[in-house]
């Protein structure tokens, strides 16, 4: 079965009825956790039932090399970058999961360092 890492806005739009999550094992980084859990009122409840669906994948030394790599290289050329969407991205590429994200604009600029889009329809 494919793997597919899951963005937060995929996650939002599962939440709210308004798409399904794909048949394949699904991952998800801490970053994209924790925004889906900030804020919230039943942030316990939420945290199990995503635990249950999702791996979430927490920084590793190859994941924080690859963010550093990412982060510096973009500064270099001038090309700001969210820092939540650099570790994101460094997750995705360090464990070779597709990214499934509605947010194509803000790591379409990332797939020269490796990463890999998957559609979201």
């Amino acid at each position: 079965m494919r793997r597919v890492m899951i963005d937060t806005d995929v996650l939002i739009d599962v939440e709210k009825g308004k798409r399904d999550l794909p048949r394949a094992h699904l991952f998800i980084s801490w970053i994209s956790l924790y925004e889906f859990l900030r804020g919230r009122e039943d942030y316990g409840e939420a945290k199990e039932i995503v635990e249950r669906v999702f791996k979430v994948v927490y920084p590793s030394n190859e994941v924080l090399r690859i963010a550093a790599e990412i982060y510096r290289d973009l500064r270099r050329r001038g090309e700001p970058v969210e820092e939540r969407d650099v570790i994101i991205a460094a997750s995705a590429i360090a464990h070779d999961f597709p990214l499934m994200t509605r947010n194509r604009e803000h790591y379409e600029r990332l797939v020269r360092y490796g990463l890999r889009l998957t559609p979201t329809d």
